[in-house]
């Protein structure tokens, strides 16, 4: 049994062998007819010319039927002599017939396989097309076909291997390329049309509509998955779900439909893509495109879903997009927009009255969020006219000590407690809103920011301040802020004004930052001066540097600051003062003092000006004042200034009233020290009603003279005089001291080092009684005139003593040649 069913077989093989054999064999013989047959009959059909150079009978090619194989193809429009351009040309195209209709003479090709080919489409200038290779007016020889019958219905599944596309419009300037490396197209019939579904890889060369702003898909490789409907009825091309995949995997989504009955050839397409990378999609789009989204400088995933409609010919079509993203992070000149997430709309339509257009473009976005730093924000943000972008951005900040110490480097600044919220709006260029060249700002910028109850230690400067509460409103100009109030840890103070310029400095503006405050200090107890003379601690060096703490510090350090104080009362160290009222200029570490008044030592008056200069120029920061004080306690003014660092005469040896003016400059250690050797100056005194109490010199004196006179305390008569100061010698002009007890002529060397040496007249007219009834008699040349002994106060080892002298002729040239030594004019200045 088994062996007659072999033997069946065997015979039905050697049929079909020698059937095909002789099909095989008659297309070969009959080959030459077959190629007048094909070509008159596609000729017949086209306006152009189809070459052939080899049909191939090859059954056992793919599935097993009628297949042909059609060696080297090449399909010419009527012009092809002038322009040199083959519509097609196939290197091999296989054909497979349906062997079930083949028989009954309607012809259907079941599969279609073009290899290694190439099909160029073009449109000259002049409006010529090759596609005119399809209408030919030629009639048609065999009247009995169909002329209804579609291409579906004679066309199964259709193959590409290594087949390049091209589409080039000289007219409208549109071009597209694709080479289909492994493709397949699978046409079935409907009631109305047909529908194909094309899958493969295909290298998309790209799809340009305008060179001037690129093409998009260029240089692509893709997986597709198209399905393609047409209804011949309604003339209309679908385009059902269909998926375009790139080679890292994103894929969009793709439908449509185009209406070729309308007039206006109307069509819509859809696209949609989830968790797509933005760095992977801008490579789809046109280059122009693809470096506007690039300098935006936003990288992250984004689900987007984009409606376009419109005229295949004529204006542009309306675009919509919708888009939402993944966190992701937005670099600024200021520091870094951290987790950042988005999500909004874009149409190029904003205004439905008017054309799409780049012009008529618009964006809204209105709820972005993320972190300023460590700061959490929110946007609103609007843009218009992306040929010229203007944005809308409306948004809030809101911190507190928690997140604040990470905004402006904890190293530097140090947030203890408090909350903050800034309000603002800016209306302008996007592009470019704030213009280096011009150094202004291409729109406008306004605000509101509210502290509740901060605390902050600026480190470098040892700065602490507390209870910081107030608003401040703001534009792209100043910031105003007319309720400030806060404390340094010591002082309540109530502070007003604006800063100018600050925002255009933070983002380079050349001009200088400048301040104007009106402080109120009800108590003042004055403890600035340490910390703005202080040096500057320089904070350790982190890996990573926060750009606003950056700008802040050179702000800080670079604003010009002008002042206005008002105090009740003041104190510092020893001094106390009240009815205080000043104006003061601070910049790059220097201040200059525009005047200082008060009520102080003792109800006298007092106005001082000058310079502090702490810049760094020198080793040690520079005073320079210059001012008067009027019917001051001349005890109260040495104690205030804590004897002005000597110890030979003090606030506990004197009394009496004080007015002069002065000049003083020197330079000033990190304590407020005074450095003796870098003093220098002049003084005018007006001393009335003064005593000397227990000064230590007439203590000495007594014991060589007037041993039994009352030296403990000395009532002065006025004294005017001139004193001029170099390093820690105070040279004393020729001075009168008429007092109770004895009449001094002065002059010489008061040193706050080693060097005293005074020289002292003793007229012998004080021989004469002086008891309580003493009046005094200054300025009476007798006096002055009449015999002395001299006496000489010189230090020896490191103790002023008072010893009888002899006075020379040497000695007054020495005083002399000391004297013109000064320079009056470096003391003056």
């Amino acid at each position: 049994m088994f062996a007659r069913v072999l033997k069946i077989l065997g015979i039905v093989g050697l049929c079909g062998v020698f059937l095909f054999g002789a099909v095989e064999f008659w297309v070969y013989k009959n080959r030459e007819t077959i190629f007048l047959k094909v070509k008159e009959l596609v000729n017949d059909r086209i306006n152009g010319n189809l070459e052939i150079e080899d049909i191939k009978f090859r059954p056992f090619h793919g599935q097993f039927g009628l297949n042909f194989a059609l060696v080297n193809v090449k399909l010419t429009d009527s012009l092809y002599q002038k322009h040199k351009i083959p519509f097609l040309e196939a290197a091999n195209i296989r054909v497979s017939l349906d062997l079930k209709n083949f028989y009954t003479g309607n012809i259907k090709i079941k599969n279609l396989i073009v290899e290694d080919a190439t099909l160029h489409i073009f449109k000259q200038r002049d409006g010529y097309s090759n596609l005119t290779i399809f209408s030919s007016g030629k009639p048609v020889k065999d009247k009995t076909e169909k002329e209804t019958d579609s291409m579906a219905k004679r066309l199964g599944n259709l193959q590409f291997h290594n087949f390049q596309v091209t589409y080039q419009d000289s007219v409208r300037q549109n071009y597209f390329g694709a080479l289909f490396h492994d493709a397949v197209n699978t046409i079935a019939e409907t009631d109305s049309g047909s529908i194909a579904r094309l899958t493969g890889t295909v290298l998309f060369d790209g799809l340009t509509f305008k060179p001037k702003k690129g093409g998009f898909l260029n240089k692509q490789e893709t997986n597709v998955s198209f399905v393609v409907g047409f209804d011949e009825d309604e003339q209309v091309l679908r385009i059902f779900p269909s998926v375009l995949e790139t080679t890292v995997k994103d894929k969009i989504l793709i439908s449509g439909e185009f209406d070729f009955a309308d007039t206006l050839r109307t069509f819509r397409m859809n696209f949609e893509a989830e968790q797509i990378e933005v760095d992977n999609a801008v490579k789809l789009l046109s280059k122009r495109l693809r470096e506007q989204i690039d300098s935006i400088g936003v990288h992250t995933k984004v689900n987007a879903k984009v409606k376009v409609a419109g005229q295949l010919a004529g204006k542009q079509p309306k675009a919509d997009v919708y888009f939402r993203t993944n966190t992701f992070k937005y670099e600024l000149p200021v520091g870094t927009l951290r987790d950042m997430k988005a999500e909004g709309v874009f149409t190029n339509q904003s205004d439905t009255a008017k054309e799409a257009s780049v012009a008529n473009s618009r964006l809204v976005a209105p709820n972005i969020t993320g972190k300023f730093e460590t700061v959490p924000f929110n946007l609103n943000l609007s843009v218009f006219n992306f040929f010229n972008p203007t944005a809308r951005l409306d948004g809030y900040v809101s911190a507190d000590s928690t997140n604040l110490d990470g905004l402006l480097d904890p190293s530097r600044y140090r947030f203890k407690n408090g909350s903050a919220r800034v309000e603002f709006h800016f209306d302008g260029s996007l592009k470019k809103f704030y213009d280096a060249k011009t150094d202004r700002f291409n729109g406008k910028l306004w605000g509101k920011t509210s502290v509740n109850n901060i605390s902050i230690d600026y480190l470098p400067r040892q700065v602490h301040l507390r209870q910081i509460k107030g608003d401040f409103t703001f534009n792209e100009k100043v910031f105003v802020f007319p309720n400030l109030r806060l404390s340094d840890g010591q002082n309540m103070m109530y502070v007003r004004g604006q800063i100018v310029d600050l925002i255009p400095y933070l983002f380079g503006s050349p001009k200088i930052l400048s301040a104007n405050v009106d402080i109120t200090i009800p108590n003042w107890q004055l403890n600035w001066l340490e910390s703005l003379l202080a040096p500057r601690k320089v904070p350790v060096k982190r890996k990573k540097r926060l750009k606003l703490a950056d700008l802040l510090d050179d702000a800080i350090d670079q604003m010009e600051v002008v002042a206005k104080l008002d105090a009740k009362k003041l104190r510092y160290r020893n001094l106390t003062a009240s009815n205080v009222k000043g104006q003061f200029t601070i910049r790059d570490n220097a201040m200059n003092l525009e005047y200082f008044v008060m009520k102080a030592f003792g109800g006298g008056n007092v106005r001082i000006s000058g310079q502090m200069d702490n810049s760094g120029a020198s080793k040690y920061p520079h005073i320079a004042v210059k001012g008067k004080i009027a019917n001051a306690n001349v005890h109260s003014v040495f104690y205030s200034f804590d004897d002005f660092s000597q110890k030979t005469i003090t606030h506990n040896n004197l009394k009496g009233r004080l007015s002069t003016d002065f000049n003083f400059e020197a330079n000033i250690d990190n304590n407020i020290k005074l450095i003796p050797s870098s003093m220098s100056g002049l003084l005018h005194i007006n001393l009335t009603n003064g005593h000397i109490i227990n000064f230590e010199p007439f203590m000495k004196m007594k014991k060589l003279i007037f041993k039994k006179r009352n030296f403990e305390e000395v009532k002065l008569a006025p004294i005017r005089n001139e004193f001029r100061l170099k390093g820690q010698e105070i040279f004393i002009a020729p001075m009168e001291i008429e007092s109770n007890v004895v009449t001094l002529f002065i002059d010489g060397i008061y040193s706050f080092g080693n060097k005293t040496d005074i020289n002292i007249g003793i007229p012998l007219s004080n021989l004469k009684k002086r008891d309580s009834t003493y009046v005094l008699d200054p300025n009476n040349p007798d006096k002055k005139e009449g015999p002395k002994i001299f006496l000489r106060a010189v230090d020896e080892n490191g103790e002023v003593n008072i010893k009888l002298a002899f006075r020379k002729k040497k000695d007054k040239d020495k005083s002399r040649k000391e004297e013109e030594e000064l320079d009056p004019e470096s003391i003056e200045k």
